[in-house]
Protein backbone atom coordinates (compact mmCIF):
# COMPACT_ATOMS: atom_id res chain seq x y z
CA UNK A 1 0.00 0.00 0.00
CA UNK A 2 1.29 3.67 -1.15
CA UNK A 3 2.63 5.47 2.05
CA UNK A 4 0.18 8.24 1.17
CA UNK A 5 -3.11 5.79 0.68
CA UNK A 6 -1.89 4.99 4.51
CA UNK A 7 -2.11 7.57 5.79
CA UNK A 8 -5.70 8.56 4.13
CA UNK A 9 -6.94 5.08 5.54
CA UNK A 10 -5.66 5.80 8.83
CA UNK A 11 -7.46 9.19 8.83
CA UNK A 12 -10.16 7.51 7.34
CA UNK A 13 -10.75 5.24 10.84
CA UNK A 14 -10.25 7.90 13.26
CA UNK A 15 -12.76 10.53 11.57
CA UNK A 16 -15.32 9.44 13.92
CA UNK A 17 -13.22 10.78 16.83
CA UNK A 18 -14.18 14.41 15.99
CA UNK A 19 -18.30 14.24 16.74
CA UNK A 20 -17.32 11.64 19.61
CA UNK A 21 -15.25 14.44 21.21
CA UNK A 22 -17.82 17.10 20.30
CA UNK A 23 -20.46 14.73 22.02
CA UNK A 24 -18.60 14.33 25.45
CA UNK A 25 -17.47 18.00 25.61
CA UNK A 26 -21.36 18.50 25.49
CA UNK A 27 -22.21 16.10 27.94
CA UNK A 28 -19.40 17.90 30.66
CA UNK A 29 -21.46 20.96 29.87
CA UNK A 30 -24.74 19.43 30.43
CA UNK A 31 -23.22 18.05 33.91
CA UNK A 32 -22.21 21.43 34.89
CA UNK A 33 -25.37 22.84 33.80
CA UNK A 34 -24.51 25.20 31.28
CA UNK A 35 -27.70 25.44 29.14
CA UNK A 36 -30.86 27.60 28.49
CA UNK A 37 -34.11 27.56 30.18
CA UNK A 38 -35.58 24.93 27.75
CA UNK A 39 -32.81 22.27 29.39
CA UNK A 40 -34.77 22.71 32.73
CA UNK A 41 -36.92 20.03 31.80
CA UNK A 42 -34.82 17.60 30.09
CA UNK A 43 -32.20 17.65 33.03
CA UNK A 44 -35.31 15.85 35.06
CA UNK A 45 -35.27 12.69 33.38
CA UNK A 46 -33.28 9.34 34.83
CA UNK A 47 -31.51 6.49 33.71
CA UNK A 48 -32.66 4.02 35.90
CA UNK A 49 -32.32 6.67 38.37
CA UNK A 50 -28.95 7.88 36.97
CA UNK A 51 -28.59 11.75 36.33
CA UNK A 52 -27.90 11.78 32.09
CA UNK A 53 -25.11 13.97 32.23
CA UNK A 54 -22.73 11.58 33.65
CA UNK A 55 -23.59 8.53 31.84
CA UNK A 56 -23.28 10.18 28.75
CA UNK A 57 -19.67 11.58 29.28
CA UNK A 58 -18.76 8.29 30.60
CA UNK A 59 -20.19 6.90 27.37
CA UNK A 60 -18.49 8.71 25.19
CA UNK A 61 -15.00 8.35 26.66
CA UNK A 62 -15.07 5.04 26.26
CA UNK A 63 -16.51 5.58 22.56
CA UNK A 64 -13.10 7.60 22.03
CA UNK A 65 -10.63 5.42 23.71
CA UNK A 66 -12.53 2.29 20.95
CA UNK A 67 -12.10 4.28 17.71
CA UNK A 68 -8.21 5.23 19.11
CA UNK A 69 -7.59 1.79 19.70
CA UNK A 70 -9.25 0.43 16.85
CA UNK A 71 -6.74 1.39 14.22
CA UNK A 72 -4.19 -1.55 16.25
CA UNK A 73 -7.18 -3.80 17.05
CA UNK A 74 -9.41 -4.06 14.30
CA UNK A 75 -12.15 -6.46 16.79
CA UNK A 76 -12.61 -2.75 18.41
CA UNK A 77 -14.40 -1.35 15.39
CA UNK A 78 -17.08 -3.46 15.67
CA UNK A 79 -17.39 -2.95 19.54
CA UNK A 80 -17.35 1.00 18.60
CA UNK A 81 -20.32 0.80 15.55
CA UNK A 82 -22.13 -1.03 18.50
CA UNK A 83 -21.73 1.51 21.17
CA UNK A 84 -22.05 4.31 18.69
CA UNK A 85 -25.40 2.55 17.27
CA UNK A 86 -26.75 2.00 20.77
CA UNK A 87 -26.20 5.57 21.59
CA UNK A 88 -27.95 6.14 18.57
CA UNK A 89 -30.95 4.34 19.63
CA UNK A 90 -31.09 5.67 22.57
CA UNK A 91 -30.66 9.44 21.55
CA UNK A 92 -33.96 8.80 19.07
CA UNK A 93 -36.17 8.43 22.05
CA UNK A 94 -34.51 11.39 24.06
CA UNK A 95 -35.42 13.35 20.93
CA UNK A 96 -38.55 11.96 20.57
CA UNK A 97 -39.30 12.49 24.82
CA UNK A 98 -38.43 16.61 23.56
CA UNK A 99 -40.49 17.09 20.90
CA UNK A 100 -43.62 14.87 22.35
CA UNK A 101 -43.62 15.21 26.57
CA UNK A 102 -41.29 18.09 27.10
CA UNK A 103 -42.42 20.41 24.27
CA UNK A 104 -39.11 21.94 23.85
CA UNK A 105 -35.71 21.38 23.02
CA UNK A 106 -32.50 21.48 24.87
CA UNK A 107 -29.81 22.72 22.24
CA UNK A 108 -27.28 20.74 24.29
CA UNK A 109 -29.07 17.16 23.75
CA UNK A 110 -29.49 18.18 20.73
CA UNK A 111 -26.36 18.65 19.39
CA UNK A 112 -25.24 15.14 20.75
CA UNK A 113 -27.79 13.47 19.08
CA UNK A 114 -26.41 15.04 16.07
CA UNK A 115 -22.94 14.52 17.21
CA UNK A 116 -24.09 10.76 17.66
CA UNK A 117 -25.68 10.73 14.38
CA UNK A 118 -22.47 11.91 12.85
CA UNK A 119 -19.82 9.38 14.11
CA UNK A 120 -22.51 6.37 13.05
CA UNK A 121 -22.04 8.20 9.41
CA UNK A 122 -18.32 8.25 9.47
CA UNK A 123 -17.76 4.60 11.42
CA UNK A 124 -19.94 2.74 8.80
CA UNK A 125 -17.96 2.93 6.02
CA UNK A 126 -14.60 1.55 8.09
CA UNK A 127 -16.56 -1.35 9.48
CA UNK A 128 -18.20 -2.93 6.30
CA UNK A 129 -14.35 -2.22 4.06
CA UNK A 130 -13.33 -5.24 4.66
CA UNK A 131 -16.19 -7.44 4.21
CA UNK A 132 -15.83 -7.52 -0.17
CA UNK A 133 -13.28 -9.02 -2.12
CA UNK A 134 -11.51 -8.70 -5.36
CA UNK A 135 -12.10 -11.60 -8.36
CA UNK A 136 -9.30 -12.47 -10.72
CA UNK A 137 -11.50 -10.01 -12.94
CA UNK A 138 -10.64 -6.81 -11.35
CA UNK A 139 -14.08 -6.79 -10.10
CA UNK A 140 -15.38 -6.81 -6.47
CA UNK A 141 -17.82 -8.98 -4.55
CA UNK A 142 -19.74 -8.49 -1.31
CA UNK A 143 -19.03 -11.59 1.26
CA UNK A 144 -22.43 -11.80 1.99
CA UNK A 145 -22.12 -13.56 5.57
CA UNK A 146 -19.55 -10.93 7.62
CA UNK A 147 -21.85 -8.15 6.14
CA UNK A 148 -24.91 -10.13 7.21
CA UNK A 149 -23.25 -10.75 10.79
CA UNK A 150 -22.06 -6.94 11.23
CA UNK A 151 -25.52 -5.68 9.82
CA UNK A 152 -27.49 -8.22 12.26
CA UNK A 153 -25.04 -6.89 15.48
CA UNK A 154 -25.85 -3.44 14.56
CA UNK A 155 -29.01 -3.52 14.07
CA UNK A 156 -29.53 -5.39 17.85
CA UNK A 157 -27.53 -2.56 19.32
CA UNK A 158 -29.64 0.00 17.69
CA UNK A 159 -32.85 -1.44 19.23
CA UNK A 160 -30.99 -2.41 22.20
CA UNK A 161 -30.45 1.69 22.83
CA UNK A 162 -34.05 2.44 21.56
CA UNK A 163 -35.58 -0.20 24.36
CA UNK A 164 -33.17 0.32 27.07
CA UNK A 165 -34.06 4.42 27.01
CA UNK A 166 -37.70 3.29 26.63
CA UNK A 167 -37.78 1.38 29.65
CA UNK A 168 -35.39 3.05 31.60
CA UNK A 169 -35.92 7.05 31.27
CA UNK A 170 -37.77 8.32 33.87
CA UNK A 171 -38.44 11.99 35.20
CA UNK A 172 -37.92 12.49 38.83
CA UNK A 173 -40.73 14.14 40.77
CA UNK A 174 -38.15 16.19 42.74
CA UNK A 175 -38.66 18.83 40.58
CA UNK A 176 -42.48 18.91 41.49
CA UNK A 177 -42.03 18.69 45.11
CA UNK A 178 -39.13 20.30 46.24
CA UNK A 179 -37.75 22.93 43.86
CA UNK A 180 -39.84 24.64 40.85
CA UNK A 181 -39.66 28.18 39.81
CA UNK A 182 -42.29 29.17 41.89
CA UNK A 183 -40.63 27.55 45.19
CA UNK A 184 -37.90 30.25 45.35
CA UNK A 185 -40.32 32.75 44.88
CA UNK A 186 -41.87 34.89 47.28
CA UNK A 187 -45.13 36.90 47.36
CA UNK A 188 -47.79 36.27 45.50
CA UNK A 189 -48.28 33.22 43.54
CA UNK A 190 -51.01 34.89 40.85
CA UNK A 191 -49.58 38.23 40.65
CA UNK A 192 -48.20 39.66 36.92
CA UNK A 193 -45.57 41.39 38.16
CA UNK A 194 -42.11 39.99 39.17
CA UNK A 195 -39.19 41.37 40.44
CA UNK A 196 -35.63 39.10 39.97
CA UNK A 197 -33.32 40.41 42.21
CA UNK A 198 -29.73 39.38 40.59
CA UNK A 199 -26.96 39.40 43.07
CA UNK A 200 -22.94 37.78 43.35
CA UNK A 201 -22.09 36.64 47.27
CA UNK A 202 -18.89 38.27 46.53
CA UNK A 203 -19.77 41.10 44.97
CA UNK A 204 -18.33 44.44 47.03
CA UNK A 205 -20.96 46.75 44.61
CA UNK A 206 -23.81 43.68 46.12
CA UNK A 207 -22.66 44.20 49.53
CA UNK A 208 -23.43 48.00 49.53
CA UNK A 209 -26.61 47.41 48.08
CA UNK A 210 -28.00 44.21 50.02
CA UNK A 211 -29.99 46.63 52.85
CA UNK A 212 -31.56 48.67 50.42
CA UNK A 213 -32.20 45.47 48.59
CA UNK A 214 -33.40 43.39 51.59
CA UNK A 215 -35.83 46.63 52.61
CA UNK A 216 -37.01 46.89 48.72
CA UNK A 217 -37.67 42.84 48.38
CA UNK A 218 -39.61 42.55 51.93
CA UNK A 219 -42.00 45.56 50.32
CA UNK A 220 -42.23 44.54 46.87
CA UNK A 221 -43.43 40.82 47.61
CA UNK A 222 -46.74 42.15 49.12
CA UNK A 223 -47.87 42.94 45.45
CA UNK A 224 -45.24 41.01 43.76
CA UNK A 225 -43.29 37.79 42.95
CA UNK A 226 -39.99 38.36 44.13
CA UNK A 227 -36.88 36.13 43.36
CA UNK A 228 -33.57 36.30 44.51
CA UNK A 229 -31.11 34.69 41.35
CA UNK A 230 -27.61 33.71 42.50
CA UNK A 231 -25.33 35.10 39.49
CA UNK A 232 -21.46 33.26 40.40
CA UNK A 233 -19.45 36.58 38.70
CA UNK A 234 -17.03 35.11 41.25
CA UNK A 235 -16.66 31.61 41.19
CA UNK A 236 -16.63 31.35 45.06
CA UNK A 237 -20.94 31.96 44.86
CA UNK A 238 -20.93 28.41 42.87
CA UNK A 239 -19.95 27.31 46.53
CA UNK A 240 -23.02 29.30 48.22
CA UNK A 241 -25.68 28.31 45.49
CA UNK A 242 -26.66 24.80 46.79
CA UNK A 243 -27.20 26.57 50.79
CA UNK A 244 -29.53 29.66 49.28
CA UNK A 245 -31.70 27.16 47.06
CA UNK A 246 -32.38 24.88 50.02
CA UNK A 247 -32.96 27.55 52.39
CA UNK A 248 -35.41 29.28 50.01
CA UNK A 249 -37.32 25.83 49.54
CA UNK A 250 -37.54 25.14 53.10
CA UNK A 251 -37.01 28.14 55.26
CA UNK A 252 -39.20 31.28 53.27
CA UNK A 253 -40.41 32.51 56.79
CA UNK A 254 -36.93 33.07 57.84
CA UNK A 255 -35.34 33.57 54.71
CA UNK A 256 -34.10 37.18 55.36
CA UNK A 257 -32.56 36.47 58.55
CA UNK A 258 -30.81 33.11 57.01
CA UNK A 259 -29.67 35.77 53.92
CA UNK A 260 -28.01 37.97 56.59
CA UNK A 261 -26.24 35.14 57.74
CA UNK A 262 -25.13 33.80 54.63
CA UNK A 263 -24.16 37.03 53.88
CA UNK A 264 -21.81 37.17 57.04
CA UNK A 265 -20.27 33.69 56.23
CA UNK A 266 -19.52 34.56 52.94
CA UNK A 267 -17.04 37.94 54.97
CA UNK A 268 -15.46 34.40 56.56
CA UNK A 269 -14.94 32.19 54.15
CA UNK A 270 -15.23 31.27 50.47
CA UNK A 271 -16.11 27.32 50.71
CA UNK A 272 -18.40 26.81 53.74
CA UNK A 273 -18.67 23.35 54.93
CA UNK A 274 -22.59 22.11 55.69
CA UNK A 275 -20.89 22.49 59.47
CA UNK A 276 -20.40 25.98 58.87
CA UNK A 277 -23.54 26.64 57.24
CA UNK A 278 -25.02 24.99 60.21
CA UNK A 279 -23.18 26.47 62.51
CA UNK A 280 -24.33 30.41 61.14
CA UNK A 281 -28.01 29.53 60.82
CA UNK A 282 -28.22 27.91 64.16
CA UNK A 283 -29.29 30.60 66.20
CA UNK A 284 -32.29 31.27 63.90
CA UNK A 285 -33.29 27.89 64.58
CA UNK A 286 -32.81 26.67 61.26
CA UNK A 287 -31.93 22.86 60.61
CA UNK A 288 -29.60 22.94 57.03
CA UNK A 289 -31.13 20.09 54.79
CA UNK A 290 -28.83 19.56 51.40
CA UNK A 291 -30.96 19.22 48.38
CA UNK A 292 -30.43 16.78 45.90
CA UNK A 293 -27.97 17.03 42.16
CA UNK A 294 -31.78 17.31 40.44
CA UNK A 295 -32.78 20.16 42.88
CA UNK A 296 -29.53 22.37 42.53
CA UNK A 297 -28.73 21.72 38.93
CA UNK A 298 -32.55 22.37 37.78
CA UNK A 299 -31.89 25.99 40.11
CA UNK A 300 -28.90 26.45 38.99
CA UNK A 301 -30.32 26.36 35.22
CA UNK A 302 -33.08 28.27 36.13
CA UNK A 303 -31.41 31.23 36.68
CA UNK A 304 -28.95 31.15 33.67
CA UNK A 305 -32.17 30.99 31.90
CA UNK A 306 -32.88 34.46 33.57
CA UNK A 307 -29.96 35.99 33.26
CA UNK A 308 -29.98 34.97 29.56
CA UNK A 309 -33.36 36.05 29.20
CA UNK A 310 -33.26 40.16 30.34
CA UNK A 311 -29.43 39.95 29.31
CA UNK A 312 -27.86 40.30 32.43
CA UNK A 313 -24.08 41.22 32.47
CA UNK A 314 -23.31 42.36 35.79
CA UNK A 315 -24.38 42.50 39.49
CA UNK A 316 -26.35 44.14 41.53
CA UNK A 317 -29.26 44.25 38.91
CA UNK A 318 -32.64 44.05 39.85
CA UNK A 319 -35.32 43.23 36.76
CA UNK A 320 -38.97 44.54 37.47
CA UNK A 321 -41.26 43.01 35.02
CA UNK A 322 -44.87 42.64 34.58
CA UNK A 323 -46.36 40.00 32.16
CA UNK A 324 -49.76 42.07 32.00
CA UNK A 325 -48.38 45.06 30.41
CA UNK A 326 -45.37 43.43 28.92
CA UNK A 327 -42.99 46.08 30.25
CA UNK A 328 -39.79 45.58 31.96
CA UNK A 329 -37.45 47.76 33.55
CA UNK A 330 -33.52 47.58 34.73
CA UNK A 331 -32.03 48.80 37.75
CA UNK A 332 -28.33 48.49 37.87
CA UNK A 333 -25.52 49.44 40.23
CA UNK A 334 -25.51 49.84 43.82
CA UNK A 335 -26.49 53.54 43.65
CA UNK A 336 -29.58 52.82 41.39
CA UNK A 337 -30.90 50.10 43.51
CA UNK A 338 -32.81 51.72 46.53
CA UNK A 339 -35.84 50.37 47.63
CA UNK A 340 -37.39 53.47 46.17
CA UNK A 341 -36.64 52.70 43.23
CA UNK A 342 -37.63 49.48 43.07
CA UNK A 343 -41.32 50.35 44.35
CA UNK A 344 -41.16 52.83 41.20
CA UNK A 345 -40.51 50.24 38.96
CA UNK A 346 -42.89 47.79 39.77
CA UNK A 347 -45.65 50.96 39.31
CA UNK A 348 -43.86 51.84 36.24
CA UNK A 349 -43.91 48.60 34.50
CA UNK A 350 -47.49 47.51 35.83
CA UNK A 351 -49.53 51.13 34.48
CA UNK A 352 -49.64 53.00 37.62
Amino acid sequence: MPLHTGYRETLRRHLPLAPIAAAAVLSVLSWLGVCTGACIETSLYRLFGAPLPPIGVAYFLLCGIACIAANRYGILRLALAILLFGALGAEIVFIWIQKFEIGKWCPLCVGIALAVAAACALVTPVLFSGVTVQLPSGERKLEMKPFAGKTALILLAFLAGIGTSALGLKKTDAYASVLSPQSIAFGPADSNAEVYIVTDWFCPSCRIAEPEIMKGAQLAMKRAKVVFVDYPIHRETLNYIPYNLSFMVREKGKYFRIREALDALSRKTKEPTPEDVQAAVSPLGVKYVPLNYVDVLTGTQYYISLMQKYKVSGTPTVIVTDSGTGKTKTLSGSTEITSDNILKALDEVSGK
